[in-house]
């Protein structure tokens, strides 16, 4: 390296301890480089703890990833040790060198006791453990994760023998969190050495050395090997494709680790499943299918086994999920004895079908569900039976919490695509209306009310009205232009509320945008903001707003803090009027005119309220 870089390379340095981590390096120094830090400390002798600590915060900058590979020597082992003594525990180092020296790896690691993760390849593996065993490399070292680098050509089964022998004397040296060998592909009859391991380690496998080393285990039926594998994996078989006599066998061990199985990669037969129940206990399902959960509860109702429904819910993190069923009476008594002996479990029923002489029952045991997932159709089903009668109040209390005080009747709460020739637009009655009327009225704090992708007639929106104060409305333009038309009436008093709780509804912001309004719509805008205070953004773009229908709206606009104007067929006859509204209202923060025919635009351009091009 030339004189001037060697001069660059000292001046990072020397910045880098003043820089704060965020700032980022000149553009000669590439943090993707993985081998810049190595010739950095190459061409730095590190002499003292200054010059340690300038590199430490340059190793700060480049995330504490640190590769070192090639021709590895002494001296560079020596600088970099001394930084690793000061940061060790935050840095990812890889050591892949091709040519490495006793002296060189003592002095690497004999001030470092702690590391983040190291990488090592087979050779280094080798070395290391040959003089770790010696006494010549540092033995008291702590590494949250050991991994070895994928292999360069096909090392024979005798050096692939040796190496798992290495990384087993390092083991007994070195206190190591977590072994990865998923890149490490070995005979797993080779890996006994590293499953007898006394120490708490965790090793992770490739999927297709796991599913060899079970078969193994099967096969020699060792239990006490069986369960060091159950621990050293943590128990985690999500990966695996397990059948049923490899499960049972693992279940039957006397081992208190918990086995996490992935049903989407495990189907086992239903005569198997009452064979599970004695093991719920000791197993976690992942994307448990509805079908198996369904069989489950089943198989526990039949043989009112409730002893069995705790464990069986925490082996499903206690989620009940059903979705895409067809329940029969004996489903639906199955789910009734499992949320009976339980509490706070997760339901979801998403596009389930339910028997309607079964709502009742299910609505009844919802005080024992946290959490519940319906469709929107599915929903307005329990809404009806929640207002049927006054004895159903306690009913939709505890429908409105589990649903987290939403009721959603948007395309939102199906996932599914709709089938061919079906709509995506609900057409809500007037029964619908005056359900979900009833319901709001027993709720004890606000709830969202989600009406995009519906349809209402005036006659039902009317009846939603008079608990809009309760309610935080989210709708289609149109449904909300309905509403509007619908708060003018003969009794000033209730024009008044309905106003204030449509704005109230609607979080103080409307926006009617791409919509047409009509001298009618305008008319009604115009009571809502003359009697309401609450709404701070109007937005009226894209409307078709005339000079004739913007002056129906513009003695009441002064209430609105954000008012968009944009792509409408205002002229320049309303450019006084405009600049009056802002001038005398301090509160309004900005105005936007863009794409209007207004002419001349200087007169705007004095107040910088006005956006407009």
């Amino acid at each position: 390296m030339s004189f001037s870089m060697n001069n660059m390379v000292h001046q990072v340095v020397c910045n880098a301890a003043c820089v704060s981590v965020f700032t980022p390096l000149p553009s000669y120094c590439f943090s993707g480089d993985p081998e810049f830090f190595q010739r950095v400390c190459t061409l730095i002798s590190v002499r003292s703890r200054e010059e340690a600590e300038q590199l430490a915060s340059l190793l700060q900058l480049l995330g504490f990833t640190l590769q070192l590979t090639g021709e590895l020597g002494w001296k560079t082992c020596r600088s970099v040790g001394r930084v690793l003594r000061l940061c060790g525990s935050d840095v990812d180092l890889v050591l892949t060198p091709r040519r490495r020296s006793v002296r060189g790896a003592s002095l690497l690691f004999r001030h470092t006791t702690q590391l983040h993760s190291l990488r090592l390849s087979n050779g280094t593996a080798l070395f290391l453990s040959q003089w770790v065993r010696r006494k010549r490399v540092a033995c008291l070292l702590a590494v949250e994760e050991l991994s070895l680098a994928p292999q360069t050509g096909r090392p024979s089964e005798r050096v692939l023998l040796k190496v798992v022998s290495s990384l087993a004397s390092l083991l007994r040296y070195w206190t190591v969190d977590r072994l990865d060998l998923t890149e490490f592909c070995v005979p797993a009859q080779s890996l006994i050495p590293l499953l007898l391991h006394d120490g708490p380690l965790t090793i992770r496998l490739s999927e297709k050395i796991s599913q060899e080393l079970l078969s193994l285990l099967q096969d020699i039926q060792d239990k006490d090997l069986t369960c060091s594998f159950l621990s050293k994996v943590d128990g985690d078989l999500s990966s695996f494709s397990l059948n049923w006599e490899v499960l049972h066998y693992l279940l039957q061990q006397l081992s208190a680790q918990t086995i996490t199985v992935n049903l989407r990669k495990n189907r086992f037969s239903q005569e198997n499943i009452p064979r599970l129940l004695p093991f719920l206990d000791r197993i976690v399902f992942k994307r448990a299918c509805p079908s198996f959960v369904l069989t489950v509860i089943t198989e526990i109702y039949n043989a009112r086994a409730s002893p069995f429904i705790p464990s069986l819910l925490r082996s499903l993190d206690h989620v009940i999920n059903l979705t895409c069923r067809e329940m029969n009476s004996v489903d639906c008594d199955a789910l009734l004895f499992t949320l009976q002996h339980t509490d706070r479990v997760k339901l979801n029923l998403l596009w389930t079908s339910i028997p309607t002489e079964e709502m009742e029952s299910v609505l009844v045991t919802l005080d024992r569900v946290s959490q519940l997932s319906v469709d929107r159709n599915l929903l307005l089903k329990f809404i009806h039976c929640c207002a049927a009668s006054d004895a159903q109040q306690g009913a939709a209390v505890s429908l409105l919490r589990t649903l987290q005080h939403r009721l959603d009747l948007s395309c939102s709460s199906c996932v599914e695509l709709p089938q061919e020739g079906q709509s995506e637009t609900l057409s809500l009655t007037d029964e619908d209306c005056r359900a979900v009327s009833t319901i709001l009225r027993r709720s004890s704090q606000d709830t969202q009310l989600n009406l995009q992708d519906c349809e209402v007639e005036d006659s039902g929106l009317d009846l939603l009205l008079p608990v809009l104060d309760r309610v935080l409305l989210r709708a289609s333009k149109t449904v909300v232009l309905q509403l509007l038309s619908l708060v003018p009436v003969n009794s000033d008093r209730d024009t008044v509320r309905r106003a204030v709780s449509l704005c109230g509804a609607l979080g103080g912001e409307l926006d009617l945008s791409h919509t047409t309004l009509d001298q009618r719509a305008c008319g009604a805008l115009a009571q809502l903001l003359d009697v309401s205070e609450g709404l701070t953004e109007l937005d009226l773009s894209h409307c078709e707003l005339t000079d004739q229908l913007l002056l129906t709206l513009l003695t009441h606009l002064h209430k609105v803090q954000v008012l968009d104007l944009s792509h409408n067929k205002i002229t320049d006859a309303s450019t006084d009027m405009l600049l009056e509204l802002v001038s005398i209202n301090p509160s309004i923060d900005a105005v936007r005119l863009f794409r209007n025919n207004i002419e001349d635009r200087t007169p705007f351009k004095k107040d910088e309220r006005f956006e407009i091009w």
